[in-house]
């Protein structure tokens, strides 16, 4: 039989080991800011060119359907997401308040499911949001998404006005597009 020694080695290695992932976990913390930096952002100063596929009724969405002279939020989300559930749950208990922003929340996730997540959500209690299938990532690879729920609020001018990594809530989102 094989008997294990524990070398004063492998102690350090376990050690080093733990430190890493302490030190990995600290830094993508760190780089999941609330407020994304303004640096990082003027590339999508102006609102982009997309096409997204609506819930429910799988019909092309684009920039150029957006109405002029209102502010948009751009959501980009996962129906199995619980910050995203939590933030679509915000944003239907502030129906009136919102009632006059664009909302298009977009996701990568198959249509099946964001027609699930439409429909569990009563989303079309709210007529400015429009939920659309981000076929193949084309948005969110524009956008270079790493986490959900990932926001990007336009003013009315169709200017950047915030982009926001998480959950955030409507307030900050009020305050952002006015």
């Amino acid at each position: 039989m094989f008997t294990l020694l524990k070398l004063p080695s492998q102690e350090i290695c376990v050690k080093q080991f733990f430190i890493l992932i302490v030190f990995i976990v600290s830094a993508l913390f760190a780089t999941a800011q609330k407020d994304a930096s303004p640096n990082s952002l003027s590339k999508f100063e102006a609102i982009p060119t997309f096409t997204v596929y609506t819930v429910p009724d799988s019909i092309a969405f684009t920039n150029k359907d957006l109405l002029k002279n209102k502010p948009l939020i751009i959501m980009f989300f996962s129906p199995d997401c619980e910050h995203c559930q939590k933030e679509t749950k915000e944003l239907l208990s502030y129906k009136e308040e919102l009632k006059n922003i664009q909302i298009l929340m977009v996701s990568p996730s198959s249509y099946s499911m964001i027609k699930q997540f439409y429909q569990e959500y009563a989303l079309s209690t709210m007529p400015n949001i429009k939920l659309g299938n981000d076929l193949n990532y084309a948005l969110g690879s524009i956008y270079q998404l790493r986490t959900f729920p990932s926001m990007f609020i336009y003013d009315q001018s169709g200017k950047l006005a915030k982009a926001f990594v998480g959950n955030i809530g409507v307030p900050a989102i009020l305050d952002a597009v006015k």
